[in-house]
């Protein structure tokens, strides 16, 4: 699995300092945030050789985008930043409310002509099933699968949200297998809907069983992006959101390495 963190953990800073300090502990891989009102660290306006530039120049490779937008006017222009940096995936949520049946079949709809979108563009689209949204299960997530046949269409496997949904992560990475394009992880402190401040969301220190949900991705041959996710440090120091990246890492890494 490639142990990447997303850079919406540094959206008190720039895009290179954010850069800077995923580097520094330890990562090889890297999401960027694109996600309007709250971490825009790649935009519709950014320069792709510039951004380019400011990954390879610090070892990193980016996995992912996180777009967080069902808009088909914005996501056409995250496509295109996709397409011309090489970055494979666009992450997006479903929208729509959960428990819907009229909401569900819009959100589908219209995810269907997104994965077209994505794929005329030639990047691949995961929907993370989210908590109080159309998608937001693991039963949600096959139905998308099942009712889209678009190749470019794949789930963003997050045990918190399936957690927070009363799931249990590792019976849902076994049940989605193949459709498991991208991964954002983190840790919650119960099945409460709110995801809770960041430090509950840093893995090892909620209640998710995070080493056998990584055991469960391996077993069903899951090697694609681990992104470590943690939203709402927007506030928090720079040596704050440092110290979150490092000790994420280092529980993460030591638990892939006992697989």
């Amino acid at each position: 699995m490639k142990l990447g963190c997303n850079t919406v953990l540094f959206g008190s800073v720039d895009l290179a300092t954010a850069l800077d300090q995923i580097a520094f502990a330890g990562y090889q891989y890297v999401e960027l945030a694109a996600i309007a009102g709250m971490c825009e660290h790649l935009s519709l306006d950014s320069d792709p050789p510039q951004i380019r530039e400011l990954i390879t120049s610090r070892g990193l490779t980016a996995t992912a985008i996180e777009a967080a937008s069902t808009d088909a006017d914005r996501l056409g222009g995250i496509f295109r930043q996709a397409q011309a940096l090489d970055i494979p995936i666009v992450n997006i949520g479903s929208g729509g409310t959960s428990g819907d049946e009229d909401s569900t079949r819009s959100a589908i709809d219209h995810i269907r002509d997104l994965a077209k979108l994505a794929g005329d563009h030639g990047v691949r689209l995961a929907v993370k099933p989210h908590v109080g949204q159309a998608i937001y299960d693991g039963a949600t997530g096959m139905r998308l699968m099942d009712e889209i046949d678009e190749p470019a269409l794949g789930l963003n496997f997050d045990p918190s949200h399936l957690y927070r949904a009363d799931e249990d992560p590792p019976e849902i990475a076994h049940r989605w297998g193949a459709r498991i394009l991208t991964s954002h992880f983190r840790d919650c402190a119960s099945r409460e809907r709110q995801v809770g401040p960041p430090p509950t969301q840093i893995p090892g220190r909620g209640t998710v069983d995070l080493p056998a949900t990584l055991a469960a991705l391996h077993s069903v041959g899951y090697t694609g992006p681990l992104n470590l996710e943690i939203i709402g440090a927007k506030d928090y120091t720079l040596a704050q959101a440092g110290s979150v990246a490092a000790e994420a890492r280092g529980y993460l890494n030591r638990c892939l390495q006992e697989i």
